[in-house]
């Protein structure tokens, strides 16, 4: 079980929280579940759960220049999004399958859609979350 002293789950808890808060645990762990399709297919987005995270522009709250929420951290005692956000990223990293099969991206309505962002590669939406498989891996064969 994660917890507040594994650094690759807290990464990946912190990170869902900042993309994801709001939407629930679903949303949350779709999310997770898109940065675990990332690790289980090693490419130019890194090949573990840290490299893939604070990968230069892929999930911004982390690793974008400029973004409000990289100086964003939840309260430990009060926030009880964490907890969610916490739980989200153990049954990610245990395996859980995934509510969005194979996606390694998405992005959020309150944006326009990215130019990766093609009706081949979306796989599916929870709430204002699009979810896209941009490697078009066997997770969904």
């Amino acid at each position: 079980m994660l917890n507040w002293d594994s650094y690759e789950g807290f990464l990946l808890a912190l990170c869902i929280w900042r993309e994801a808060r709001g939407h629930g645990y679903n949303g949350m762990f779709a999310v997770a579940c898109s940065v675990r399709n990332r690790v289980l297919r090693p490419a130019w987005w890194g090949r573990s759960y840290a490299e893939c995270i604070t990968k230069k522009w892929q999930y911004s709250s982390v690793a974008a220049p400029g973004d409000p929420q990289l100086i964003r951290f939840p309260a430990r005692q009060t926030d009880e999004g964490f907890d969610i956000a916490i739980l989200a990223a153990n049954d990610a990293i245990s395996g859980k399958p995934s509510p969005v099969d194979g996606a390694d991206s998405y992005y959020d309505d309150s944006i326009p859609a990215p130019k990766w962002a093609t009706p081949g590669t979306f796989v599916g939406k929870l709430g204002r979350l699009n979810f896209h498989d941009l490697d078009n891996d066997y997770e969904r064969q």
